[in-house]
């Protein structure tokens, strides 16, 4: 059973906040809860890798891997993971879309210090909701010089059956030694006035943001085509797909040549399954998808090339005693289905409902790019940006409006939130807690301000986020 942020935050908290104790830590109060622990131990540290394809190259790594560890539990465990520090500069772990106490979220200057070099930090906290999630670090760039990987937390009482289930993070490489600071091309900013903005901001000169670069790989669990290791599956099987985009800057259009894929969960919340030709996934979203293994063949799942997904990032699909080696790549045309985020309807619309009249209201005009290399939130650029105050119990909404000519993936630390569109019954606003606002489209989500505590608010698009698009949700007494 998918379990509602409101239980979460009570069997997250509750036991913490019934002791009543003076100087009783959370990790204390997890410890004392009898609740079984499962700990995981990284060193985040420079490995030199390889992606199957390519030059060997120097990334900064958890445990010398990329992607780092799956880490992978039951619902109501508790995760500890140790930090130990050994890179030349300060990281954080943030842990993607779970809604989990606030000192654990892993944002610099927000949440906590950063761990500097040689130093260790403790995360500790209750694995809920069920879902496929995401971690990274949240320090400058670390994030596309190799710092994230998969966390999986399965259902207490799972309701789902399938034959077979992969985890597949779908990546976005600069092959250069420090990964995507590395000193090769990137893209100018839009419009005649760039170069202009560049030498007035000081870009170019180690004092303004780094534009995003051209990638040389377009990766799957670490490995380029044709070094991805490929699905297998056997006729009749049920084949489930946690997808998760832990790319910087690289929204991917997917395809799976000869079926249809059945998406089941976004961002780790069930919706009432839903057949479609062409899935897009934006970075930090996660989709589960399920296929039935009818075509005995061999296939590709494919990012389509152009449009937001640059690469051909390729996986293929094998299935077990056929003979034939060719691999049949998928198709994409008119007339697809592709799903959207208002085709899509909750599994448990009972668990709350979007208000008619929300407390708050933040509108959040997205811009930037066109003639400068920073990107804003009204106007602004983190750290002097807004601050989005809220209290404890109330609804918040918050409209974007994308005035500018690129999508941006607004994430919110920290809670789910509804997505909100006003023709839509309550029982077709699913909850996520990452959405791709698309080039001049406005739209609103919904959330509850139940979970206290300073929360990160930014485009999940590395290099927007770092020239400026953030800023922070503050819960006031």
């Amino acid at each position: 059973m998918d379990v509602n942020r409101r239980t979460f935050l009570k069997t997250t908290l509750g036991s913490f906040l019934a002791t009543g104790l003076p100087g009783v830590s959370l990790t204390e109060a997890l410890s004392k809860s009898k609740k079984p622990v499962k700990e995981f131990r990284f060193h985040a540290s420079k490995a030199r890798v390889n992606l199957g394809v390519g030059p060997d190259f120097t990334a900064w790594t958890y445990n010398g891997q990329i992607p780092g560890p799956e880490i992978r539990v039951r619902e109501g465990e508790i995760i500890r993971v140790v930090l130990k520090n050994y890179l030349p500069e300060g990281t954080t772990i943030h842990w993607h879309g779970i809604p989990l106490p606030n000192a654990m979220d892993g944002v610099p200057g927000v949440t906590q210090n950063p761990v500097m070099p040689g130093e260790s930090f403790i995360y500790e906290f209750e694995a809920r909701p069920a879902g496929s999630y995401i971690y990274h670090s949240h320090v400058h760039y670390q994030l596309d010089q190799g710092l994230y990987g998969a966390l999986i937390i399965e259902p207490s009482n799972p309701r789902e059956s399938y034959d077979r289930e992969y985890t597949l993070a779908l990546e976005d490489w600069v092959m250069r030694d420090e990964g995507g600071v590395a000193n090769t091309r990137r893209r100018p900013p839009m419009g005649m006035m760039g170069g202009m903005m560049r030498r007035r901001s000081g870009f170019g000169q180690g004092r303004g943001p780094l534009l995003e670069p051209f990638y040389d790989g377009y990766a799957v669990n670490g490995k380029v085509y044709p070094a991805v290791s490929p699905l297998e599956v056997s006729k009749g099987d049920r084949v489930k797909l946690r997808l998760l985009n832990p790319s910087s800057a690289t929204i991917y259009d997917l395809r799976l040549a000869g079926h249809a894929l059945t998406i089941t969960h976004v961002d780790g919340n069930a919706i009432v399954p839903m057949d479609t030709d062409v899935l897009r996934i934006g970075m930090g979203e996660r989709y589960d998808v399920e296929f039935v293994a009818n075509k005995p063949g061999n296939w590709l799942l494919t990012a389509r090339e152009g449009g937001f997904g640059e690469g051909m990032l390729r996986i293929p699909v094998q299935y077990n005693g056929v003979r034939r080696k060719e691999v049949v790549p998928p198709t994409f045309h008119r007339g697809l289905r592709f799903a959207t985020y208002w085709d899509l309807q909750a599994f448990y619309p009972s668990e709350g409902s979007v208000s008619r009249t929300a407390d708050r209201f933040y509108p959040q005009t997205l811009g930037g790019g066109m003639h400068s290399p920073f990107w804003t939130i009204n106007g602004r650029v983190y750290p002097n940006a807004e601050r989005l105050a809220v209290r404890k119990g109330e609804r918040v909404r918050i409209g974007y409006w994308n005035h500018s000519m690129m999508p941006h993936p607004m994430h919110l630390h920290g809670h789910f939130f509804k997505v909100v569109l006003p023709s839509l019954p309550d029982n077709r606003w699913i909850q996520k807690d990452t959405l791709i606002v698309n080039p001049m489209q406005r739209v609103e989500i919904e959330f509850l301000a139940d979970n206290p505590g300073n929360w990160f608010h930014h485009c999940h698009n590395l290099y927007h986020m770092e020239a400026g698009m953030a800023n922070v949700v503050v819960y006031q007494l």
